[in-house]
């Protein structure tokens, strides 16, 4: 890969670097603040207590939320704080020494409705060090998955730990952690070759690649943890991003180290992905109206968030980016997946299940299945820029002006981890997603400059 291509994954790929910014510079000032104050308040140190929690892992964690409504170390919920330079690589180095140490090299067979893959990542990890696969419990032992939460682990964790790593060197600029031996659950080995086999764990279509999932009423398989309560099988859109992704970082990773092979291996499996994620989710129902469908069996339905992910991402490009613009465009115009710069999962006007998910376990209304969720915001907007500028810059000032007119006192936003502005239901204030992560996806979009480093 060249030192352009590398310098591409420095930011994302649908870097719109010379664009307008879509935010007043008070606005942009002010999202920063914001995104740096709760990134702090989410941070545990190693030993340190928060209420009846304490981190007796040797290293310091953040938590998905100031209001430790999810105590425990989530792997992707800590990687979506990187890439602005909030966390430090000393603690980035860490969190993938933390992660590393729960990955086994043999396959778990937790009891017979669960099975966690060998190199399988972890849901989440309990402040114990000890990892628990599976959404919905904090059991580390044989009392974690099976119905509702899936026969395996959610399929995104071990690309979010590919992320954790190429984060790593983008603040440090050196491989020399990747190319060192770490320890795992069953003794050490290369963080290179851990990343290649974490990279193989998810069940893929061998023709393109794509991650792909059984049937539900066997293996219920979640594409990723913000979907989790959802229900879908045959080829996953999320994932197969998440993939797509994971191959350039790995790629650029390999490039550093002076892996002209492997390097090369990997930039071929980011562009088989992105052809295959183009030609199969666009084609969901035989319509081409702009919108990446989130499945091809149960859950074939047009993914709000995903197109505005894949977009955002550069998993999709040409033509099909420009038209996914123009679908979310619209959305955002006709208030269809927007609310004051909130996105729902699911259009309200989708026909499958009047606006709701095919199969979920959550509540209309509510939480995924319906909720308005600022953490796909950055993406969104990013993506919507590509053809409507203006329409990005009113989302993007709705965005700002609803966490203004919800702070706490103090000044910081109340960050609510999902909202329903009909009902006036609200969940789990201080969530860091809510509001580092657009910062983070607008900032490496181009569309808000990124303070200068120290």
């Amino acid at each position: 890969m060249t030192s352009p291509a590398i310098a591409l994954l420095l930011s994302s790929a649908l870097s719109l670097a010379g664009a307008d910014p879509v935010l007043s510079p008070d606005d942009a000032a002010f999202l920063h603040g914001q995104a740096r104050q709760i990134v702090a308040s989410a941070r545990l140190a190693a030993g340190a207590s928060s209420g009846k929690w304490r981190n007796t892992t040797p290293y310091a964690v953040h938590v998905p939320g100031g209001n430790m409504g999810y105590p425990a170390f989530w792997i992707r919920d800590a990687v979506m704080m990187l890439g602005a330079d909030f966390v430090p690589p000393d603690e980035v180095e860490g969190w993938i020494r933390l992660m590393a140490s729960t990955i086994r090299r043999d396959t778990w067979n937790v009891h017979p409705g669960a099975v966690v893959p060998a190199y399988a990542v972890p849901d989440h990890i309990n402040f114990d060090g000890r990892p628990v696969f599976y959404p919905g419990t904090y059991d580390s032992g044989a009392g974690q998955g099976g119905h509702p939460f899936g026969k395996y682990p959610p399929l995104d964790d071990h690309f979010y730990f590919i992320g954790a790593v190429f984060e790593h060197w983008r603040l440090t600029r050196s491989t020399s952690l990747f190319r060192s031996n770490v320890s795992t659950a069953a003794g050490e080995m290369p963080l290179a070759a851990l990343c290649e086999r974490v990279y193989l764990v998810a069940q893929s279509d061998q023709a393109s690649g794509l991650v792909v999932a059984g049937a539900v009423d066997t293996d219920n398989a979640k594409d990723w943890g913000f979907c989790d309560t959802v229900f879908k099988s045959g080829k996953l859109l999320f994932p197969s991003v998440l993939k797509h992704n994971a191959a350039r970082q790995l790629a650029a990773l390999f490039a550093a180290a002076g892996d002209t092979a492997r390097s090369r291996h990997y930039d071929s499996e980011a562009r088989r992905l992105r052809q295959a994620i183009t030609k199969t989710f666009l084609r969901g129902d035989g319509r081409h109206d702009g919108w990446l469908r989130s499945a091809t069996g149960v859950g074939n339905q047009p993914d709000v968030w995903g197109t505005a992910f894949a977009v955002w991402s550069g998993a999709v490009d040409g033509a099909a980016a420009r038209n996914a613009s123009r679908a979310l465009a619209t959305a955002y115009r006709n208030r269809t997946a927007v609310r004051d710069g909130l996105v729902r999962h699911i259009l309200t006007t989708d026909p499958a299940n009047h606006g709701l998910w095919q199969q979920c376990i959550a509540k209309p209304g509510t939480y995924q299945n319906g909720g308005y969720w600022s953490t796909p915001t950055g993406w969104y907007i990013a993506a919507v820029r590509l053809t409507d500028p203006p329409a990005a810059r009113a989302m993007a000032a709705e965005f700002v002006r609803s966490l203004r007119q919800d702070a706490r006192t103090g000044g910081l936003s109340q960050a609510w981890e999902w909202l329903n502005p009909d009902t006036g239901e609200r969940s789990n204030p201080l969530y860091v997603a809510s509001v580092a992560l657009p910062y983070i996806s607008l900032t490496q979009a181009g569309l808000i400059p990124l303070p200068p480093r120290p």
